[in-house]
């Protein structure tokens, strides 16, 4: 195998197997053509709210921090409008309300799970399929024809007509007023995409308002920037903490028709629908860009593991998410590879420039074909994350919750308070949500990781007390908490001092949380349990280990003592044993070399100070390396085993 691949299932494998604190983990919710939501025309206000509350509940369960919800898919309204009517997808009828705001329920509905809320818009789309459409009075359509181009059936807002502009724009700032969104966010949807024999007429147009320019594409690329550059500005003079970004297609440019495109053969954004991503970084005019990579790695034209890295080149200061065509699992060879997309992720996290992922779409979570998101919450997204920050609209961080208390109940769980008696000055003062960071015995609480995080706290508008009650804890176990105040930027309070608080040695007494709703992963090889017997055994420690633990040792000798395999190389089963010094929460998992997980030994399980020994079964598994991966609390530690017959 060529050393570049081997570096790279090496990378994929073991250079970020720890899940980032912070990660955008985002999901698109299309209403047009009813595909995420409704399911149906003509539902009921309240059917239609219980889908949108399923919909989000699904999604906080699958670890996702954001939606991007679609509000405007051809100059219609998912919201309560004056400028364009209601969408046809709510009820059947295009202008026909569906009894209440979807928007406005949206926003209240995802500020109770801290999920950011970004209002996706099709900046251009009037009319899909003129030859169908049932038009409202106050459409677009029937006021001014006069501003479409006709593309075949399709109607779309003529871009290059100053007057569009200003009215994207103002529909635009009329949700941003009105509505407390954390993003807007444009789709791909620009100049209509190509189709061979069709052509797009702006001639009159070019003639009234080519502004000097005298190339067509060049005047078109210009038309799309005036726009993107208009909404920025607009958005920041009002309300600069609102975030706009947009999703463009995958491909900016191939290499071949420029030196400074992707390693790519496929269809081009800049010249195929005039956007020209790049340079909307360039200007700053986006706090982020969600190319649509929607192709696997390996894929002939287009292939993830080249266009990621070109987009990471090119996006420094702004955001970077990368967004998946889920939707395509089961589609050909490589989308139904189990871990397609855990791996997409995965090679995401070997870039610094690369701050997460949107996947398109809310059905295909829902739906979770080829256990897509069983994989995605067991491998990539096990731990919570937080949103990243953006330094370039506010650093300010909102001030510290006060007075963290912690109390012993009657069962034997603890019950955390703490006080937030501050007045804001303005939105960004304002704390949105608290984090709860936990340890146990004498581990200190390390704020870097989400290994550290317990709980978050949504901040309800008028509460000056918060409480926590933390029901996973274990007889005879002392727990240290603090807590930190997060504004809605996701800029991070200084924490509380730490309290700590120690169960005693009788039973814990709780119902257990509903666990999330994770099926067995089809890939997965669990070693075969004999007869009465345990699948992991629990070795109390003996004096000559405390002995040992007493003296001082080297960081070395200690490592190799904390993750042991014998006999090495097996030909069927191997001993695998690891020692704890703390009690803390352990996952212990098995990778063949090219980094897919084919054992779950121990997932998120609390231990208890001792060794402990797991069994596992080559059996059913090829001669090779494979890698033992023991995760215990901030610990991680990697042992190679070799399988042969």
């Amino acid at each position: 195998m060529p050393l570049k691949n081997l570096l790279f299932l090496f990378l994929v494998s073991f250079s970020l197997f720890a899940q980032p604190k912070r990660e955008f983990r985002g999901v698109w919710i299309a209403n047009v053509g009813n595909v995420d939501w409704p399911s149906q025309k003509g539902l009921s206000a309240a059917q239609q709210q219980q889908e949108l509350i399923d919909l989000l509940d699904m999604i906080q369960r699958r670890g996702l921090n954001a939606v991007f919800f679609q509000i405007r898919n051809a100059c219609d309204a998912v919201y309560e409008s004056k400028l364009e009517p209601w969408s046809e997808w709510l009820t059947g009828q295009q202008g026909q309300s569906p009894g209440y705001d979807p928007l406005a329920f949206m926003i209240r509905e995802c500020r109770k799970r801290n999920i950011e809320i970004h209002a996706w818009m099709n900046p251009y789309r009037a009319v899909t399929d003129i030859r169908k459409a049932s038009l409202a009075p106050n459409h677009v359509a029937k006021l001014r024809p006069d501003v479409l181009l006709s593309y075949g059936p399709l109607r779309i807002l003529d871009p290059g007509r100053p007057e569009v502009r200003s009215f994207v724009t103002r529909v635009v700032m009329d949700v941003i007023r009105r509505y407390d969104v954390d993003g807007i966010h444009f789709d791909d949807y620009f100049y209509p995409y190509p189709q061979t024999g069709v052509p797009l007429n702006d001639n009159t147009t070019f003639a009234d308002y080519n502004r000097g320019i005298t190339n067509r594409a060049d005047w078109r690329r210009d038309n799309v920037n005036l726009l993107i550059e208009a909404v920025a500005d607009s958005i920041r003079r009002v309300k600069p903490w609102v975030k706009f970004g947009v999703s463009p297609f995958g491909i900016w440019k191939n290499r071949s028709s420029s030196a400074e495109g992707s390693n790519s053969r496929g269809f081009e954004a800049y010249s195929g629908n005039f956007a020209d991503a790049r340079k909307w970084i360039q200007e700053g005019w986006v706090d982020y860009i969600a190319p649509q990579v929607y192709w696997s790695m390996g894929n002939g034209s287009a292939n993830y593991t080249h266009l990621v890295p070109w987009w990471s080149e090119n996006v420094s200061e702004q955001h970077l998410y990368i967004g998946h065509g889920v939707y395509k699992v089961n589609s050909d060879a490589n989308w139904r590879r189990p871990q397609e997309v855990s791996n997409q992720i995965r090679y995401n996290r070997t870039f610094p420039n690369v701050q997460g992922s949107i996947l398109f779409s809310a059905k295909t979570l829902r739906n979770n074909p080829n256990q897509l998101c069983d994989i995605l919450c067991q491998e990539v997204y096990q731990l919570p994350a937080l949103v990243p920050t953006m330094p370039w609209k506010n650093t300010t961080p909102p001030p510290a919750a006060e007075e963290l208390d912690a109390q012993l109940n009657d069962n034997n769980t603890i019950t955390l308070t703490w006080s937030y008696p501050h007045t804001p000055m303005s939105e960004r003062d304002k704390a949105r949500y608290f984090v709860v960071y936990r340890s146990i015995n004498k581990a200190s609480i390390d704020l870097r990781t989400g290994l550290s995080i317990r709980a978050t706290v949504v901040n309800m508008e008028g509460k000056k007390t918060f409480t926590f009650t933390d029901t996973q804890v274990t007889p005879g176990t002392k727990y240290n908490y603090t807590v930190s105040a997060f504004n809605r930027l996701h800029n991070e309070s200084k924490p509380t001092d730490v309290v700590s608080i120690s169960t005693t040695q009788r039973a814990v007494e709780v119902v257990e949380e509903a666990p999330k709703p994770i099926l067995p992963l089809a890939s997965q090889l669990y070693a075969p349990i004999a007869p009465n017997e345990e699948p992991t055994e629990a070795v109390a420690a003996t004096d000559d280990d405390e002995k040992e633990e007493a003296e001082p040792e080297t960081q070395a000798a200690e490592s190799e003592e904390l993750l042991e395999v014998f006999p090495n190389p097996f030909n069927q089963q191997i001993d695998i044993r690891y020692r704890l010094t703390e009690a803390t929460e352990v996952s212990l998992y098995v990778y063949d070399s090219h980094g897919t997980r084919v054992g779950a030994l121990v997932v998120n399980k609390l231990q208890q100070v001792g060794t402990y020994s797991v069994k596992f079964n080559g059996q059913f598994l090829s001669e090779g390396a494979y890698y033992a991966r023991l995760m215990a609390g901030p610990v991680q530690k990697t042992v190679k085993m070799v399988l042969k017959r």
